[in-house]
């Protein structure tokens, strides 16, 4: 049997007879399905169901000075962001927004210790473990502390609340990251739920725009020194990458310890990453994987590695294929060291990275579609 979802239907296909069932979007109410019984666990086991990968640190958080108020679940993003996930059944007259910028506001005072403290609570392991894993988890190595700006995200069974995502648009003017993801509730004619996730605010297809201007907005702040060794460093690898491929280049250089570069196909870019391994700091040129499935990632990852002596050959360097890499994304990679940094690394950098882009594409333009 074949689910196709489009907005807020869902049509089951039976691929032998070609028969048609449509199934209505129902309530968590009409389903007896609990906030908290049904909805948080859910989430708590699959926290990337609302659209990208989060660790969580506590659930049902209640350690707010002057406050008996509970946060449904405490989580950190890839980035080392706090996270505020407010859970409703349905958002309706909810106040959710209201009541997420609240506990956003208590938690954007927290430390990094605070957050460590948290996640070995939450987890009943000790702190030592509980840093080690946020480390693990967070991309950046040179992550060194929580800011002041935490996300939200708002998480319902339905969005029909016109003054909640006016509020919530409005806030995004703000530069707050807010967002809204609707977990729409089907039911099978076997009795089994099946819920669709969707990110409404923002549309996944202007996220990127919305990103590159809050990026332009933001290069005139203040960065970090780890931030300003990043930029630096990637700026040094794009204006030597824009003499050998103008077209792919990116527009600007990202305080990051990545900067990546577009395929033409959803969830897989090319990336050039600067990555603490141990002792060790490595410079790294790579194709990723990033599908929300994991078998599409690893699947991409093994079509490629059919043709490691074509791809070795054109970048003349050892390869390294990783269908695991990164819990559920898959990256084929080369890479060398960089401690200390210098600007021959910005060349071999810029260098490795159009030769790679010129041997891997046709891979991509193969397999990618049939991943789609």
């Amino acid at each position: 049997m074949t689910l196709m979802a489009k907005e807020s239907r869902i049509v089951l296909v039976q691929p032998n007879t070609g028969k048609i069932q449509h199934l209505g979007k129902l309530t968590f109410s009409e389903l007896k399905i609990k906030e908290r019984k049904h909805l948080e666990n859910w989430i708590i086991n699959n926290p990337d169901v609302l659209g990208e990968r989060l660790l969580i640190v506590s659930t049902e958080f209640d350690r707010f000075d002057k406050s008996d108020k509970r946060l449904d679940i405490l989580a950190l993003d890839s980035a080392g962001k706090i996270v505020i996930v407010e859970l409703k059944r349905e958002i309706r007259n909810s106040l959710a927004e209201l009541q997420a910028i609240r506990y956003a506001a208590f938690c954007s005072a927290m430390t990094f210790k605070q957050v460590v403290r948290e996640l070995a609570r939450y987890k009943k392991i000790d702190e030592s473990q509980a840093e080690s894993e946020i480390r693990d988890f967070v991309e950046d190595p040179g992550f060194e502390k929580i800011d002041s700006q935490p996300r939200i995200i708002l998480a319902a069974g339905s969005f029909g609340d016109p003054g909640l995502t006016s509020s919530v648009l409005w806030l995004r003017t703000f530069r707050l990251d807010i967002r809204c993801v609707e977990l729409a509730p089907y039911k099978l004619p076997d009795n089994r739920v099946i819920l669709v996730p969707r990110v409404l605010i923002p549309l996944p297809e202007a996220e990127d725009f919305v990103v590159r201007v809050e990026e332009k907005e933001a290069a005139g702040k203040t960065l970090t020194p780890t931030q300003r060794f990043n930029q630096d460093r990637n700026k040094q690898i794009l204006s030597r990458f824009r003499k050998l491929d103008a077209e792919r280049a990116p527009s600007q250089a990202p305080a990051k310890n990545f900067m990546q570069v577009p395929t033409m196909y959803s969830g897989t870019h090319f990336q050039w990453s600067y990555r603490t391994l141990g002792p060790e700091k490595k410079i790294e040129v790579a194709v990723h994987f990033e599908k929300s499935s994991k078998e599409k990632n690893r699947w991409l990852c093994e079509m490629l590695k059919k043709h490691r002596s074509e791809i070795e050959a054109g970048v003349g360097k050892k390869v390294t294929f990783d269908p695991e890499w990164r819990d559920r994304w898959a990256s084929v990679y080369v890479q060398r060291d960089a401690d200390p940094w210098t600007e021959s690394l910005a060349d071999w950098a810029a260098q490795k990275m159009a030769v790679f882009i010129k041997v891997v594409q046709p891979h991509l333009d193969q397999y990618c579609p049939k991943q789609s």
